[in-house]
């Protein structure tokens, strides 16, 4: 059994090697040539469930027109998508405006269309929108004062700030955060609901979001009003790699700009397509038809005192060998190992005192379920393997230019702003210590209801049932819903973060009520004391240290998930984080990670001093 084992292990040795080996050919054939596989990116806020639908058939017409495989990865944050265009991990890709000059100037990206709506408009524009019939008129914004809140887009969004900034504050030498009284930044679609609800009193959006409302949420539109418009902003484009192949770059742009021009019933189905993207065509473009975004983004470094966006030379050095280097390597120290493993051990004289009796040996039966459990955790493993894009490890290596580039900015922190920082981050600590303190005041009822050693069994299977549901929905969701129902600013994430964590401190505490001595519960009882004097003098003494030290480490962990939650406009240092990606300042990234670290240290240290204290 021991040679079959050893046997087995070199198989899988070989296995990996060999796949390793055909992974680098394939890259390498990519590299050379045509590409194996286009990967399509489609910068989507409403994410592949809802956009994957309308963009499958004409990305299925495209892999039948160029005659390679097609598939398409969705995403909302712009930056990911154009650093993955950027590593080619993607050639080619769907982008608004901003994001496309990003691509081509990151990325060697080409626009080779531009998007026309059903209306037969290549363009959209910038709105300042208030609630209807509140009153607020152009006149009203512009007079300042701090009376109203503003509800601003992200600092990278094109129409959200880049052009309601260039086109309507900075000509009248306003700035927002002098002339209202509050300023909140967050996405289109939440600046809407927030005005709709009265909870901003001004906000940016587009014209593209007043559509989506009006399709989507009529009756969320039907309470905003537009006071503002922005001149024409560019459409979205089709951009793709400038290092594809000549041929097939002239094809994929035939395709774009006749797709759904002809006559005859394949037309007809690929304008369908189009209308359900709400355009009617790919009008033929090239990289000059963004100049008033780079216009814009001068704008904006005029206003920030600093010189316009310059972008680092995009690299594409590989290594031939790179790839291949870590699985030869596990091969060999695998090869290694089954080769020593195999050399017969000398077992020592019999009558020598110091032996150890060997253990006695497996049957063969215990040996099956052996080779079934850790055979079956292997096959698993590979079935996994493609699924969880493990062949693409090999990037790591061959792209190693890009990690350097990303990884100079990130060891340059910019420290300019670190007051604003850190007040940022101090912010993001008080949200989570508020969500987590109401955490353990619902948490503790909650557990109390669950324990089995104290309540029903008809009331703890639907309080665990309730608990399952505050810890399984994700506090992205449940920050969303409060943003829609509160308005941005941290209180929406104190609550999301309160109910998740209520939900997770409540599974803990019943199980630490549960593993609790029953003798001092029956001590109580025997006084004649009541339910309450039970709880209050037999469970809560016991359990309020291991309580402890659980919600102090919830609180650590908060103190990470508040930063998610500014991502959505929750407040604190992850909207800053969130706006520091979307514009590539890796150096700025670099500080807020700096001071996210530090925090989170000295929270740590903090925990520590407090559980010894109370423990």
């Amino acid at each position: 059994m021991s040679r079959l084992r050893t046997l087995f292990a070199g198989l899988m040795a070989l296995t990996v090697v060999l796949f390793g080996m055909a992974t680098t050919a394939s890259a390498q054939t990519q590299r050379e040539g045509q590409p194996n596989e286009l990967v399509f990116t489609i910068l989507s806020a409403e994410g592949q469930a809802s956009s994957g639908p309308l963009w499958q058939p004409l990305l299925d017409d495209l892999q039948r027109e160029i005659g390679i495989p097609v598939r398409p990865i969705f995403g909302s944050n712009y930056s990911v998508l154009v650093e993955a265009m950027r590593a080619n991990q993607a050639q080619i890709g769907w982008f608004s405006a901003l994001p496309a000059v990003q691509a081509i100037d990151r990325a060697q990206g080409e626009v080779i269309a531009r998007t026309v709506d059903i209306e037969g408009k290549d363009s959209y524009v910038s709105t300042l929108i208030v609630k209807k019939g509140s009153g607020i008129t152009l006149a009203d914004v512009v007079r300042c004062g701090k009376q109203y809140t503003f509800g601003i887009g992200d600092a990278q969004s094109t129409s959200g700030t880049l052009a309601p900034m260039t086109y309507f504050f900075s000509p009248r030498n306003i700035d927002p955060r002098q002339c209202f009284s509050t300023v909140r930044s967050a996405n289109h679609q939440a600046n809407s609901f927030s005005v709709a609800n009265g909870q901003v009193d001004i906000a940016t959006s587009n014209s593209v979001n007043t559509v989506f409302l009006n399709r989507q949420n009529p009756q969320i539109a039907s309470q905003i009003e537009v006071i503002w418009e922005s001149p024409p902003i560019p459409e979205s484009g089709i951009v793709l790699r400038g290092d594809l192949p000549a041929g097939l770059k002239a094809r994929i742009r035939e395709f774009f700009v006749t797709y759904g021009q002809g006559v005859g019933a394949d037309a007809d189905r690929q304008r369908e397509v189009m209308t359900a993207l709400n355009y009617s065509q790919f009008r033929a473009a090239d990289n000059s038809y963004l100049d008033p975004i780079r216009e814009m983004k001068a704008d904006q470094a005029r206003r920030e005192g600093r010189p316009s966006d310059v972008a680092p030379p995009s690299t594409t050095a590989s290594n031939r060998w790179a790839p291949v280097i870590p699985f030869a390597l596990i091969g060999l120290l695998a090869l290694i190992a089954i080769g020593l493993n195999m050399v017969p051990k000398k077992a020592p004289a019999p009558s020598d005192p110091t032996v150890i009796p060997e253990p006695p040996k497996k049957s063969l039966a215990a040996w099956s379920l052996d080779v079934l459990l850790w055979g079956g955790f292997a096959i698993i493993l590979l079935a996994a393997f493609n699924r969880v894009d493990l062949p693409n490890v090999t990037n790591l290596f061959s792209n190693s230019e890009n990690i350097r580039d990303y990884g100079a900015d990130f060891l340059r922190p910019d420290w300019s702003d670190w007051k604003e920082l850190v007040g940022q981050m101090w912010l993001t600590v008080q949200i989570a210590l508020w969500g987590t303190f109401l955490a353990v005041f619902l948490a503790v009822p909650l557990s109390l209801m669950a324990s089995r050693n104290l309540s029903p069994n008809w009331l703890v299977w639907p309080v665990r049932r309730v608990m399952d549901l505050l810890r399984s929905v994700p506090d992205l969701v449940v920050a969303t819903l409060f943003i829609v129902a509160v308005g941005l600013g941290p209180l929406a994430g104190v609550l999301a973060i309160a109910l998740n964590t209520a939900g997770v401190l409540a599974k803990l505490f019943s199980e630490a009520v549960e593993s609790i001595d029953k003798g001092p519960i029956e001590g109580v009882k025997a006084t004649g004391g009541s339910r309450l004097h039970e709880i209050a003098w037999g469970v809560i003494p016991q359990v309020a240290p291991l309580w402890t030290s659980f919600a102090l480490y919830r609180f650590e962990s908060n103190s990470r998930a508040a930063t998610v939650l500014g991502l959505i406009g929750a407040g604190g240092i992850g909207q800053v984080l969130f706006e520091s990606l979307q514009a590539f300042e890796y150096s700025k990234v670099s500080t807020i990670a700096i001071i996210i670290v530090v925090a989170v240290t000295l929270i740590d240290m903090l925990s520590q001093v407090m559980r010894k204290r109370l423990l």
